[in-house]
Formats: structure tokens, sequence, C-alpha cells
């Protein structure tokens, strides 16, 4: 080998270690920053000398597409689970000490009832009154309390609407950047590495798939197949609500002018915070609401007063009413958005004792009085009646899904029971997703992260080669001085 030579081979090692000594550094200092993944130098031997011809990264696409979908649904179950957390507060503690629920007040009325049907004559009255106007009251909240999940739910959809947006944007212009600089041949990893925790962030909140096609450029679908990027981003659109009743319908979700998040749609997504959100303002709240609608129009019925002239006249509210009107609700049929408007009538409110009398409500025409001798004290009649009427089996609307035919009281707790069963599963689920997800993430992070073990020895073997091509540098020169000196 001539001098010339060795001297090349040499520099070649040189510069070879130098950039590969670079890469190591850049991966050291990546470490702990999260989504960069561990940078290779690739060598190859051109012309009989070594040479760094480009920078890659570690990639592993299973593991990336394992991520995504446990990102979207930890995302979709962790949003159900939080609502539903919320709604689950309407129904009270969940020990025998709770009072707060409609289950426990239902009870609370009938003991009060009983109570003064055992001794009418005494204040027991305003007792029993004060017991009605305490589960209308619960049932008021209950539904404030489910609209505004709702209400909740769809700023959340408006906020993850414009996430998706500024993510899309983010998105094209690295996308571009891959694109431009694969075809030019320079280092897109750091790119590529961004291009990878945009989509991480946007599969929280709508479930995704890609597409990798030719010079590295990407192409995005939602998880039901609607275009979400492919050269440009697309447009979603969202108009939100500014109030929620129990009549107010959320609006879809639209990708590029397609609905995503309707209900039984040929393209309705399934997973993402986007899917966990919708599921709660469409469905399980809605559920819930018209489960609070049948409690209230089963008081109504239960405690509706009957002609007793014997003149067939229609039945009318009593005790409980419907924001003061006469009308009893149609049996076995929710009422959309009773339980927000039920109220104790105030005529009992102002005489309590109208409550064993009768002749609670009027329109104008004779009230229905149940008492012989109305004022009399021993009458217990209609108190027992009432009673009875807690405990008997009624006809409820089946799309509410806690039962068709059961006393008000048992209604009351198959809902309870309903919104538990929901609420533990929906936790557990969610459990299960954070589980998935993380393991998902580690796994991806020991398949394309940097070790740094890994890279300290490597810099060592490093530093011994670039010492080795060093010497040999040193020797090579030292042979040069002396031929030189020699002649």
């Amino acid at each position: 080998m001539s001098l010339t030579s060795a001297l090349n081979t040499a520099s070649a090692g040189v510069s070879v270690a130098s950039s590969q000594t670079a890469v190591v550094a850049r991966n050291v200092a990546n470490q702990q920053t999260d989504g960069a993944s561990r940078k290779l130098a690739n060598v190859v031997t051109i012309n009989g000398l070594p040479s760094v011809v480009s920078i890659t990264r570690v990639t592993n696409a299973a593991a990336l597409k394992s991520l995504l979908t446990a990102n979207a649904d930890d995302a979709r179950d962790g949003a159900v689970s939080d609502a539903l957390t919320q709604l689950q507060s309407t129904v009270g503690a969940t020990t025998v000490d709770d009072t707060t629920s409609p289950t426990a007040l239902i009870a609370a009325l009938s003991d009060a009832l009983s109570t003064y049907a055992a001794s009418p004559e005494s204040q027991a009255s305003v007792t029993a009154v004060q017991a009605a106007s305490d589960l209308a009251n619960a049932l008021n909240s209950a539904a404030d309390t489910v609209q505004q999940v709702r209400a909740d739910a769809d700023a959340a959809i408006g906020d993850s609407v414009s996430t998706i947006n500024n993510l899309l944007t983010r998105f094209q212009a690295v996308n571009e950047t891959i694109v431009k600089g694969t075809v030019a041949g320079a280092d897109i990893t750091d790119a590529l590495d961004e291009r990878d925790s945009i989509l991480q962030s946007l599969s929280a909140e709508i479930g995704i798939s890609t597409v990798t096609r030719s010079n590295n450029d990407m192409a995005i679908y939602t998880d039901s197949g609607v275009t979400l990027f492919d050269k440009t981003a697309r447009s979603v659109t969202f108009e939100a609500k500014t109030t929620f009743t129990a009549s107010t319908q959320g609006n879809a979700v639209y990708v590029d002018g397609v609905p995503v998040t309707t209900s039984g749609a040929s393209y309705e997504i399934k997973s993402g915070r986007l899917a966990g959100l919708v599921e709660v303002r469409d469905d399980l709240a809605v559920t819930y609401q018209d489960q609070l609608d049948e409690i209230a129009r089963g008081l109504i019925t239960a405690f509706q007063e009957t002609d007793q002239s014997g003149g067939g006249g229609s039945p009318q509210a009593g005790l409980f009413t419907d924001a003061g009107s006469l009308v009893v609700p149609t049996s076995g049929t929710v009422s959309e958005g009773l339980s927000s408007r039920i109220s104790v009538a105030a005529s009992v409110v102002a005489t309590p004792t109208l409550l064993r009398d009768g002749g609670i409500s009027t329109n104008g025409a004779d009230p229905y009085v149940y008492n012989p001798t109305p004022g009399e004290t021993g009458y217990t009649d209609r108190l027992n009646e009432l009673v009875s009427g807690l405990k008997t089996a009624q006809a409820f609307d089946p799309v509410a899904g806690a039962g068709t035919s059961l006393s008000l009281a048992d209604y009351a707790a198959a809902s309870a029971s309903w919104l538990g069963v929901k609420s533990q599963a929906a936790s557990s689920t969610a459990a299960y997703s954070a589980t998935v997800k993380s393991t998902a993430a580690t796994a991806l992070s020991n398949a394309t992260g940097v070790n740094i073990d890994t890279e300290l020895s490597k810099m060592l073997a490093l530093e011994q080669s670039y010492g080795a091509s060093a010497k040999l540098v040193s020797a090579v020169d030292q042979m040069f001085s002396d031929l030189l000196n020699a002649i």
C-alpha cells in the first residue's frame, strides 16, 4: 500500500468515526425527548474507502400502528368514564347512608306519607310536603347536571375539532418537508419523528389509519375511511350549541363535508376522544335524561287526582305537577324534559292538609276532593292510597332502558343501577385502555428509542476507531517527513 493510499484510508476512517460520533452524541442528547427515535449513520465502502452516505432512524411500523390504535381507544374510553362519573353524582353516595338520590327520596316520601297516615291530625303533613319538594328539587338538579354534562361534551367536541385542524395543518408542513428532503437526499429523521408525534396526538382526538407512499409521502384516514389528509389537509367542521335542554340535539362533525359522528351513518367514527364525547352527548346522557323524565312522569301519575263525584272528569295533576299544569302525561311515554320542570303544586305548599283531603288542583271547576268531610283529621284513606300508589307497578317507556313495568321506587332503583353499571364498566374499560396504551408506548420506545447504555458503548468503540485512524494518519505523516528529509 502506498503512503498516499494509507493516508486516504486513515483520513476516511477519521471522517467516518467523527460522523458516527456526532450521531451517537445526537442520540444521547435526545434520550429524554418524547418521540425521538434512535438515529443511525449508514456506512458503505466506495472505491475502497468507508463513507457515511445517509442518516436513518430505527422504526417499527407495527408498534407505531398499535400505539395509534391504543391512543384512540384510551381517549374515547376516558371521555366516557369521566362523563359517567359526573352523572353518577346525581344518584348520591353509594353507601347505605345515602339520602340524596331519587331512590332514597322516594323512600323518604313514602315514609313521610305513612307517618302522616298514622297521625293525620299532626304536623306530619308539613314533613310530607317537604319530602315531596326535596324529591322534585333533586330531579330538577339531576336534569340540570345531565344537560350540563351534554353542554360540556359539546364544547369539548368543538375544542377537539379545533385541535384536529391545527394538527393537520402542522402535519401538512412537516409532510412537505419530508417529501422534499427525501427527494434531495437530506437528513429527514427529525422531521419523521415530528410527523409520528403529530400522528400520536391526532389519534387521541380521532381514530386514524395511515398509508405511506413514494418519497415518504403519507395519507391519513379516519377509522371509518374518510380522508383527513392526502397532499393537503381536509377541513373538519363543527357548530357548537350555546345551551342544552332535553330537546336539544347536538350537531354532527363533518370531515370534508362528510358527517362522521351521526349515529348509524356510513362513516361514523368509532374511536378517539371525539367519538367518546359524541357518545356521551347523544346517547348515554340522553338515555339517563329519559329515565329521570320517566321518574318524574311516574310521580305525577302516582299522585294524580281523579273525579270523586262520578262525573267522569279527566284526571288532574295532584301533589306533583308539570310546571303548574293540570295535565297528567301519557302513561308509558317519555315526556321530554319533565324532570327539569316537575314541582310541587303551590296549593299544597300553602295548605299541606290538602295532601290528606284531596282537592289540590283546580281548573276553575270543583276540585277533586277525597275527604267526605273536608278538614276531618281522622281521614286516612287518601294517604294510604298514595302510599300504595308508590308501590304499584306502572308502565314505563322501554326507550329509557330501565324497565317497562315496575313500581316507581323500583324504577328509580333500576335507573340508579343502570347508571352504576355503565359507570363501573366505563371505568374498568378506561383503566384497561390506559394499560394497553402504556404497554404500546413502552413497546415502541423499546423498539425505536435511545438506550443510553448502548449509545455509550458505541461511543467507546468509536473513540477507539478514531484513535486508531488518527495514529495511522500520524504515522503516515512521520513517514512523509522522513522521506522528505532523506531526499
